[in-house]
């Protein structure tokens, strides 16, 4: 009768074991890889589950897939990071059932998942503000009684295509290029002459398209961004939106978020 031996290998007291055969090593090398990709996945996917569940002040009840439509609804997270993150939760389910076929795991995190839930992470829990991305800039305010020409000089001086108005510390107007534009077309169209002296007069071409919203100092990256695409109930989106320490209209201007920030925070915000 023949028996097969194991291969032997010694120890530094002196006792035998088995040598591990290549199969062996291999099957630990991928349990290895498997857990370190799903260790940090399961662990960003429970802190984002944890906070929503306290910031939402949800029920144990609520399902993920419902606290993520409400953080989306908060401006807490973009629609396109929700529905990542209910992708996420799936696979979630996937790894935490730990169902596996011929000893392999059939749900394993990619390295780019585990990547981008972490980021979503930081993107939850500690939201970076809009003006910590943003670069600062001076803010440039009128009065209108100020002439016309001053408005002009900003905008060929400094380049800024909205300037806001304010009378006693009190907000009046965004006036913007586009107004200027209608006032010049308009002025122009009886006598082929600019009458108009002061900004005041300049400010009865302003349309409800020129409107301005308002933002706290500490607004997060995300709801600024949901702040300049939400149109209003007739479907008019905001031309830009004034930053002020509370976000109340006659507190000091800070800083103006315009279109052309968009792309900025949006990349800031943006998935690998």
């Amino acid at each position: 009768m023949f028996s097969t031996l194991t291969p032997m290998t010694s120890t530094q007291n002196g006792d035998t074991q088995p040598n591990a055969s290549d199969a062996d090593l291999e099957d630990a090398k991928t349990e290895q890889k498997f857990q370190s990709r799903a260790i940090p996945f399961l662990s960003a996917f429970n802190d984002i589950e944890t906070h929503l569940r306290i910031v939402l002040e949800a029920r144990r009840s609520d399902s993920f897939w419902w606290m993520v439509d409400r953080a989306v609804d908060k401006h807490l997270l973009s629609r396109r990071q929700g529905e990542v993150l209910k992708d996420y939760g799936n696979l979630r389910n996937a790894i935490s059932h730990g169902r596996y076929n011929n000893g392999e795991p059939i749900a394993e995190p990619h390295p780019v998942v585990v990547k981008d839930i972490e980021m979503l992470r930081g993107l939850l829990i500690d939201p970076r503000s809009a003006l910590s991305i943003l670069q600062p800039t001076n803010v440039v305010s009128l009065s209108p009684d100020s002439p016309v020409t001053d408005a002009l000089k900003v905008i060929r001086e400094d380049g800024f295509a909205q300037i806001p108005i304010y009378e006693d510390n009190k907000f009046v107007q965004l006036l913007t290029t586009n107004t200027i534009s209608r006032w010049v077309a308009t002025d122009l169209a009886d006598n082929n002459a600019l009458d108009a002296r002061t900004i005041a007069d300049v400010l009865a071409m302003v349309k409800k398209i020129d409107q301005a919203v308002f933002l706290a100092r500490d607004i997060t990256a995300q709801e600024a961004v949901d702040a300049l695409i939400s149109p209003d109930k007739v479907g008019r989106l905001p031309h830009a939106a004034i930053v002020t320490e509370n976000g109340e209209r006659n507190q000091k201007p800070l800083r103006i978020i315009t279109t052309s920030d968009l792309a900025i925070l949006i990349d800031s915000l943006s998935l690998e």
